[in-house]
Order: C-alpha cells, then structure tokens, then sequence
C-alpha cells in the first residue's frame, strides 16, 4: 500500500514538471551555457581549462539544480500541493521522499546526462568523464535534498533565491569538494575511492534525515 502511495505521488510529481518545459528545458541551457562560456574564456584546447573542468562542472551542477529546486518547489506552494501533502493520510516524509524522487530526475539526472558531451569539450578522457558521472550520480541526491530542505525553509519568503544559496553554501562545499577532488585525484593517476565513499554515505545520510526536515520545515511555513 505504502509503495503504491510513493510510485502515485511520484508519478503525479513527474507528469506536473513535464508538463512544464521551462521548468526543465531552461535550467539545462543555463548549465551548457555557464560551462560553454568558461571554455572559451580559457580556450578550449589550454591545460587550464583540464585541470579546472572539474570544479567547473561541479559548481554549473550545483547552481542548477538548486535554483531548479527552489523554482519547482515555490511552483507546489502556488498551486496548494503543499497543503494537499499536508492534508494527506499518509506519513508526510514518505510523500517528500516520492517528492524527491521525481525532482532529481527532473533537476539532475538531465544534466547528468550532459556530461559525457561536456566532459569532452572541457578536455577531459573518457575514463575521467566517466568518474565524473559517478560522482554526480552518488552525489546528486544529497544536493537535491539538501536543496528541498532549503526550499522548505524559505518557502514562504519571496525572492528567497540569494537567501537560498548563502544558506546552503556551506552545507554544500563539502560534497563540492568530495566530487571535484574525485576528478582531480584521477587526473594525478589516483583512484578516487575514498572521496566515492564519502559521496556515498553523505547522500544515505540526507536521504535518511532530509525527508523528515523537510516535512517539519513545510508544517511550520504553511502554519
């Protein structure tokens, strides 16, 4: 019964951000733009750009993922699905975690996708692009959470998007750190192992938490 519950809300969840292009189609410009543009500032062919990629693409990621959370969420609280999730029978985490679900695959898993093609034009192999995916495939659920708690927390302020970055700057230099240093490491002929791990057990753990902090943060702003 539970599972049903999750895979309906998820599913209602992903048809609403579809039937909004903008909402997904403008954040993936915006990241191939910003990484495009750092390419041709620093010259696509220069040893610079290589060595500076990874953070390049780690720092676009995390910029539109949260500026696409945010956006999403304030989305929700205009058309009173906040207060549905409220209202609803069900435990309120669960219903965030279907939640979570669908705004990755709509904020994160596009632009994952982008990578391998980005990847390239910032002058990285094909073993790097390829760590690089994995990085942000383990990493991307503790950005969307931490971005959903965010969200929640400001919910009901307006043009909180400036507020939003500078409340979630410092809980998101350790994970930009981790996956920019995983790349890194590979460049110096180093297995990123340990930084994987780290990503790993940092996303369980946001997992695990978020949804219920996310739940509080939503009662407090509705009431």
């Amino acid at each position: 019964m539970m599972m049903s519950v999750f895979c309906a809300c998820m599913r209602n969840d992903l048809q609403v951000m579809i039937r909004s292009p903008k909402e997904w189609s403008n954040p993936i410009l915006f990241f191939i733009i910003f990484i495009s543009l750092f390419g041709i500032g620093l010259g696509f062919d220069s040893e610079i750009l290589m060595k500076m990629s990874p953070a390049i693409i780690w720092i676009a990621f995390l910029l539109t993922s949260l500026f696409t959370i945010e956006t999403l969420f304030r989305n929700e609280m205009e058309e009173g699905g906040v207060e549905q999730l409220l209202l609803s029978p069900y435990p309120l985490w669960w219903l965030i975690l279907a939640k979570f679900v669908a705004i990755w695959l709509v904020s994160c898993l596009p632009l994952i996708l982008f990578i391998p093609l980005l990847g390239m034009l910032m002058q990285l192999s094909l073993f790097e692009n390829s760590v690089l995916v994995l990085g942000l495939l383990i990493g991307s659920p503790a950005i969307t959470m931490v971005g959903m708690i965010g969200a929640a927390l400001t919910i009901s302020m307006p043009r909180s998007g400036m507020f939003l970055g500078l409340l979630l700057l410092p809980l998101y230099i350790p994970i930009l750190i981790l996956g920019e240093s995983a790349v890194s490491l590979l460049l110096s002929s180093t297995w990123p192992a340990f930084q994987l791990a780290l990503l790993g057990a940092l996303s369980i753990l946001t997992v695990t938490i978020a949804p219920h902090a996310v739940a509080a943060a939503l009662k407090v702003a509705v009431d």
